[in-house]
C-alpha cells in the first residue's frame, strides 16, 4: 500500500528502469530548485507582510515558517553530499510533495486571513502576492507533477473563491486573470511533465540498449577468443597475449612462448573415436592449467597442439625445468569410460625478447621450428628454439620464392623406377618420380617441394607438368609395363579429377589399362567421399588402383573395406623393420598373408639388400622395390628394359645404375 502510494506521488512505476530513471531524474533536478523555491516564497511573502500592513518583527510569522522549513528542508536534502541510495530518493519525492501541501496550506490560511481583515487595497496585494507565490512555487517543482500542481489549487482556488464572493468588479477582474494564469500554468505543466518523462524514458531505453550492445559485444569478443572444447583461449586470444607481451616495456626483457603437441592424438581419434580425442584434449587442458596455475597463460591453438605464454621466464634453463614439468603433468593415464589412455606431449619453446621488430609470427614461427626438433626425438621432449634451427626456414621460404617464379614447371623432369615381379624379374611398372633442379638451390627433394606447393596450391600445375612428362614416356615402353603415378590429396579431391585424367590419357594415346595410380591414406583422409568417387571413376574406365605406404597408418584396414584395390605397397618401414626382429617378421608375414587373403597382390618397398630380397620373397611377397632391385634413374636408361636378373651371383642392375 505505501509502495503504490509513493508510486503516485513520484508519478513512475518504481518496478521498472525507466521508472527508477524517472525518479533519478526528478531528483537531480529539485535537488537544484529546491533552495529556489523556499527563497521564491519567502521573499513573495516578506511583500506580502509589508504590502498590507504587517510587521516583521522577531518572532512567529509566515515568512520566518517558510524559512524555517526550507531550513530544515534544506538540510535533509544537502546532509549527505555522497551517492544516495534509490529508496532514499523515493522518501525525499514523497516528502516534497507532503511539505508542498502544508506550506501551501499555511500560505493559504495566512492570505484568508489578511482578506478577512485587511483594506481593498491590501486585498488587491494579497491577491498579486499569493498568486506570484502559488505560480513561482509550481513553476520550481515542476520536476515533481503533483508537487506542482499543490500551490495552484491550495493559494490561487481559495484565494479566487473570496474574490469572486466578494462582489467587488475590480478584485473579481483579478481573481479571473489569476484563474486564466492558473489554467495556462496547469497545462504548461502537464506538457513539461510529459515530455519530461517521455525524455527521461528514452535516456533509459537508449541506454539499456547501449548495455545491451555492450553485453553482446563482450559476449562476441568472448565467443571470438575462447577455444569451444576445452574453455581456454583460443589462437585469436594466444596471439593478442603474445602482442601484448611484446609491447610491455615495464617488463623484463625476455618472455617464453611455448607449443605442445601431442603424440599419437590421431590413433585414438581414429580407433576410439572423436569423443574419447575430444576428451582427452579436455583432460590435458585441465592438467595445463593445474600445472600453470597463474604463472603463465595456456591457449588451445587447434587439433592437439596447445600454446602456453610464461612472462615470468626469461632463461633458457628454467624455461627447459617448467617445459619437464608440463610434460610430465600431461604424461599421465587418462581414463576414459573405463579404458586407460597414455597420453604424452613434446614442447618446443622460443626466448622471446621485446625488441622492435619482433612480431607474434616470429616467435611462433620460431617455437613451431623448436617442437619440430622436439618430435624428431633428437631431444628429451623439450626443445628451445636456437639460432642454427632457422636454417630449415630460410631453405622454405627460398623454395616458396622459386615456386612461385614464372616458368618453375619448366625446371621439373621425372625419373622412373622399376617395379618388379619377385619370382620373374619381369618389370611390371615403372614408377614415375619428380625431380626438382634450381640454379640456385641445387637438386630439391619433392619430400621438400611438394607439401610447399600444396600449401601455396601450385601443386596442380605441377602435376600436370609431371603427368604430361610421364605419359609422353610410357609410350616408348613395351606394352606391358605400366606407368605407376601418385596421385595427391588435391587431386583426388578434385570432382573433376578422373575426368581430366582419362582425357590426358586418350590424348596421349595410351590405354587405361596401362596406368596405375599410387594413393596413400593420408590423401584419402582428405575428403573420402569425393575421393572414393574418383577411384570408382578410374577403376571402372580399367586404370589400376594401388594403396600406397600400407601399414604407416592406423586405419588402412578400414580403407580395405570400402575399396576395391588392385595392388598394396607395404610401407618401406614396415619391410626393413623385418630384418631388425621377429616381431617385425610376424607383422610383414601377416600383412602380406592378409593381401594374399583378399585377393591382391603385395609390393614390397625399401628392398636396399639381397637379404631382404630373399626374405620378401621367401615371405610370398608377389613384387618388390629398391634400390637393390633398381634405383631411380632417367627415361632414357630404362628403355628396352624389360626384366631384372634377381639371382645373387649377378651384381643387379640398379648397383651399375648407381655408379
Amino acid at each position: 500500500m505505501l509502495h503504490e502510494m509513493a508510486e503516485r506521488l513520484v508519478g513512475a512505476d518504481l518496478a521498472t528502469d525507466s521508472g527508477r530513471a524517472i525518479v533519478e531524474e526528478r531528483y537531480a533536478l529539485l535537488r537544484q530548485q529546491v533552495p529556489i523555491v523556499y527563497l521564491l516564497g519567502f521573499v513573495n511573502l516578506t511583500g506580502m507582510e509589508l504590502a498590507t500592513g504587517g510587521t516583521l518583527a522577531i518572532g512567529f510569522n509566515l515568512p520566518t515558517f517558510v524559512g524555517a522549513c526550507g531550513a530544515l528542508r534544506l538540510a535533509q536534502w544537502y546532509r549527505h553530499s555522497g551517492s544516495v541510495s534509490h529508496r532514499k530518493m523515493v522518501m525525499r519525492l514523497t516528502g516534497t510533495v507532503l511539505f508542498a501541501a502544508i506550506v501551501c496550506a499555511a500560505v493559504c490560511l495566512r492570505c484568508l486571513h489578511l482578506l478577512n481583515v485587511g483594506s481593498d487595497a491590501s486585498h488587491m496585494a494579497v491577491m498579486l502576492f499569493g498568486g506570484l507565490t502559488a505560480i513561482g512555487v509550481s513553476y520550481g517543482l515542476t520536476a515533481l507533477p503533483l508537487a506542482s500542481r499543490i500551490p495552484l489549487v491550495l493559494i490561487i482556488v481559495p484565494l479566487v473563491a473570496v474574490a469572486f464572493a466578494s462582489g467587488d468588479p475590480q478584485f473579481a477582474s483579478a481573481a479571473f486573470g489569476l484563474v486564466v494564469v492558473a489554467a495556462l500554468t496547469m497545462r504548461l505543466l502537464s506538457l513539461h511533465n510529459r515530455h519530461l518523462t517521455d525524455l527521461i524514458r528514452s535516456r533509459s531505453l537508449i541506454k539499456h540498449q547501449q548495455l545491451l550492445t555492450e553485453c553482446a559485444h563482450q559476449e562476441a569478443v568472448v565467443a571470438a577468443t575462447t577455444d569451444f572444447l576445452t574453455g581456454l583461449p583460443n589462437r585469436r586470444a594466444f596471439v593478442a597475449a603474445i602482442e601484448r607481451a611484446v609491447q610491455d616495456t615495464s617488463a623484463e626483457r625476455n618472455f617464453v612462448v611455448g607449443l605442445l603437441d601431442l603424440n599419437r592424438f590421431k590413433a585414438v581419434n581414429d580407433t576410439f573415436g572423436h569423443e574419447a580425442g575430444d576428451r582427452l584434449l579436455q583432460r590435458v587442458a585441465s592438467r595445463l592449467v593445474e600445472d600453470l596455475g597463474v604463472d603463465g597463460m595456456v591457449a588451445r591453438l587447434g587439433g592437439d597442439e596447445f600454446g602456453v605464454l610464461l612472462p615470468s621466464v626469461h632463461c633458457g634453463d628454467v624455461a627447459r625445468k617448467v617445459g619437464m614439468r608440463i610434460l610430465s603433468a600431461v604424461s599421465q593415464a587418462v581414463v576414459i569410460e573405463g579404458r586407460s589412455f597414455e597420453a604424452s606431449a613434446c614442447c618446443g619453446m622460443v626466448i622471446a625478447t621485446r625488441t622492435a621488430g619482433m612480431t607474434p609470427s616470429r616467435i611462433m614461427a620460431d617455437a613451431d621450428l623448436a617442437l619440430y626438433q622436439a618430435k624428431d626425438g633428437v631431444t628429451d621432449g623439450v626443445a628451445i628454439f636456437e639460432a642454427r634451427m632457422e636454417a630449415p626456414r630460410r631453405r622454405r621460404i627460398a623454395i616458396e620464392r622459386a615456386l612461385r617464379a614464372p616458368g618453375v614447371e619448366a625446371a621439373l623432369h621425372v625419373v622412373f623406377q622399376p617395379i618388379v615381379d619377385l619370382k620373374s624379374g619381369v618389370i611390371l611398372a615403372h614408377e614415375a618420380l619428380a625431380r626438382w633442379s634450381d640454379p640456385e638451390l641445387g637438386d630439391v627433394s619433392p619430400a621438400e617441394f611438394i607439401p610447399i606447393a600444396e600449401k601455396l596450391n601450385l601443386i596442380e600445375q605441377l602435376n600436370d607438368r609431371l603427368m604430361d612428362l610421364a605419359f609422353a614416356e610410357t609410350g616408348n615402353w613395351a606394352p606391358q609395363i605400366r606407368l605407376a603415378f601418385n596421385l595427391s590429396a588435391l587431386q583426388l579431391c578434385d570432382a573433376n579429377f578422373a575426368t581430366t585424367l582419362l582425357t590426358k590419357l586418350r590424348t596421349a594415346g595410351l590405354a587405361t589399362g596401362r596406368l596405375q595410380v599410387e594413393v596413400t591414406e593420408t590423401a584419402l583422409l582428405a575428403d573420402f567421399d569425393r575421393a572414393r568417387q574418383n577411384i570408382r571413376a578410374l577403376s571402372e574406365a580399367g586404370v589400376l588402383i594401388v594403396l600406397d605406404d600400407f601399414g604407416a597408418g592406423y586405419a588402412s584396414i578400414g580403407y580395405l573395406r570400402e575399396l576395391r584395390f588392385d595392388q598394396i605397397k607395404l610401407d618401406g618401414a614396415l619391410v626393413t623393420a623385418a630384418q631388425d626382429s621377429s616381431d617385425g617378421k610376424r607383422l610383414l608375414q601377416a600383412v602380406i598373408g592378409l593381401c594374399d587373403l583378399l585377393g591382391v597382390s603385395s609390393v614390397a618397398e625399401h628392398i636396399e639388400s639381397e637379404e631382404l630380397l630373399r626374405l620378401v620373397s621367401a615371405m610370398g611377397c608377389t613384387a618388390g622395390q629398391g634400390f637393390w632391385l633398381h634405383r631411380p634413374v632417367a627415361a632414357q636408361q630404362l628403355r628396352g628394359l624389360e626384366t631384372i636378373q634377381l639371382v645373387s651371383n649377378v651384381v643387379p642392375f640398379g648397383r651399375h645404375a648407381a655408379a
